[in-house]
């Protein structure tokens, strides 16, 4: 090897150890697009829906359009568009279309396809109708609080469909629309403890034709209580057993939050599955942790868990239970 040839085999070897440090070095990723804004209706005909959306900022080649069309249909692409708005034709007259909107990026330009914007639900108009649907059930109200009551109804039928219900309330003599729901169940919320309230039931059809008002149901709210409450139940099938506990907080003010219920379980139980709450022992005695979507319970709400398990013959059954290990549970 001659004096010249060393430092050029150096400067190959030196390069092929910066190709391979630059082969190593990770891709950068491409950025998403922004999310595009949600959809908005902004003509709907019998046959034809036409939407618009916000505009993205950044290297956008086109939008997908996706729609869901029917039941269990999944999301799929319905068209491209250039622009920011989008007319799809040759629907059905009164069903229901879903729609949401993906920004695809230019080529090369760093960029990936966009999230999902937010869907939108949205109702071709019907056929013309001028036939109302007929007189509700009489409603019935359940699951009645200090402040809030729920209205059910049925019976009603249409020659198209029955689109919901509205209850009314008398206001200065007059019936007037209170609250709606697409179904014969429907909610009623902010009302005074205490309080007695008669309502009634209409049932429309998407014409917005109305049926003649139910008959009348009255009910009356809780009273305010000074602390939360509980109250539980066991039904025993041969070996076996179901407990349920229900926990109010028909308080004025105070949340109730992160509460247990203890109680006492014979070891010899077999404990099987719970809802809304998981089970713990520690010899005879139990505590029921609830679930994160009821650990919190406002004034007016309730939340409600439960358990099976096997006994024994002989075995008594669970007893004492008490809310937050200090307040004794009524046995319903």
């Amino acid at each position: 090897m001659n004096s010249h040839s060393l430092p050029r085999l150096l400067g190959l070897a030196m390069a092929v150890v910066v190709a391979a440090t630059v082969a190593a070095s990770p891709a950068t990723a491409a950025t998403p697009l922004p999310t595009p804004g949600m959809p908005v209706a902004t003509q709907v005909t019998q046959t034809s829906i036409t939407i618009t959306w916000a505009a993205v900022a950044g290297p956008v080649k086109d939008y997908t359009i996706q729609v869901i069309d029917g039941p269990l249909v999944p999301w799929y692409d319905l068209a491209h568009s250039t622009t920011t708005s989008f007319t799809h034709s040759g629907l059905t007259p009164d069903k229901v279309y879903e729609y949401r909107v993906i920004a695809n990026a230019q080529a090369n330009s760093g960029y990936t396809t966009s999230s999902p914007s937010g869907y939108n639900v949205v109702t071709t108009a019907p056929l013309p109708d001028s036939i109302p649907p007929t007189k509700p059930a009489t409603p019935f109200a359940y699951s009645v609080s200090t402040v809030a009551a729920t209205i059910n109804t049925n019976g009603s039928t249409d020659n198209n469909r029955v689109a919901g219900y509205w209850v009314q309330r008398q206001v200065n003599g007059v019936w007037t629309d209170w609250a709606t729901n697409s179904v014969g169940t429907v909610y009623l919320n902010n009302l005074t403890p205490s309080t007695t309230y008669t309502v009634v039931v209409v049932a429309f059809d998407p014409n917005g034709n109305r049926s003649v008002r139910s008959d009348p149901v009255t009910f009356t709210t809780r009273a305010i209580q000074p602390t939360p409450t509980c109250r539980n139940s066991i039904i025993t099938y041969g070996t076996q057993f179901t407990v349920t506990v229900t926990v109010e907080n028909m308080t004025a003010s105070t949340v109730l939050q992160n509460w247990t219920v203890t109680f006492t379980l014979p070891t010899a139980d077999v404990l099987g599955g719970a809802f809304n709450a998981t089970v713990t022992r520690a010899g005879d005695q139990a505590t029921a942790t609830p679930a994160f979507y009821v650990a919190t319970i406002n004034p007016g709400g309730a939340a409600t868990f439960g358990f099976s398990a096997t006994a024994p013959a002989g075995s008594p059954p669970p007893s004492r239970f008490a809310l937050n290990g200090t307040i004794p549970c009524v046995t319903a």
